[in-house]
């Protein structure tokens, strides 16, 4: 009889054990799934106005590829949370909804500025946080997602530079 207790409580021991552990790897993948949907769908709602208030044209194309290349990912995203059961919030965290707000008071130039500088930094954030879930996410699958929306990540931020170093210079004429 004792033989079988200490036979349950050493699978109990183990199972406890495996499961805090796969609770802990999860933490850094679900972690990251919620950072990355924030991302997304900062980069969507940022684009919508860029197409609504920005004054250059190439401005207003960008934040149409945005919204356009970001609603699949986060829709890709979704689905792959769903699967590991992890929910994402359908509302933007109070950081990403304050930068939504500070653009949304602005027009013109200045609008355009500061769409292209968030566009830059959000992306450069964005692509480390993408590139760590790709080095040492311990769910393969979010390890192989996220490696594969890399170079994606990176055009569109090579996109971004590009466009504000021509908006510093028109802006003197």
């Amino acid at each position: 009889m004792k033989a079988i207790v200490l036979s349950i409580s050493t699978v109990l021991l183990a199972a406890a054990l495996a499961f805090s552990d796969r609770f802990k790897n999860d933490s850094a993948d679900k972690a990251f799934v919620l950072a990355a949907a924030d991302g997304g769908m900062l980069e969507v709602m940022l684009g919508k106005l860029a197409i609504q208030r920005a004054t250059m044209p190439k401005c207003k194309d960008f934040g149409k590829t945005m919204v356009t290349d970001h609603t699949k990912v986060n829709e890709e995203l979704k689905a792959l949370a769903a699967k590991k059961q992890i929910t994402i919030p359908n509302e933007l965290s109070a950081a990403k909804q304050q930068m939504v707000d500070s653009l949304s008071a602005l027009n013109g130039e200045q609008f355009d500025m500061l769409y292209m500088n968030m566009m830059i930094a959000s992306h450069e954030q964005t692509i480390g946080l993408f590139q760590t879930e790709s080095n040492k996410g311990q769910d393969p699958d979010f390890r192989k997602w996220a490696d594969s929306k890399i170079p994606a990540l990176k055009h569109h931020l090579k996109m971004a530079q590009a466009l504000f170093p021509a908006k510093l210079q028109g802006a003197g004429n």
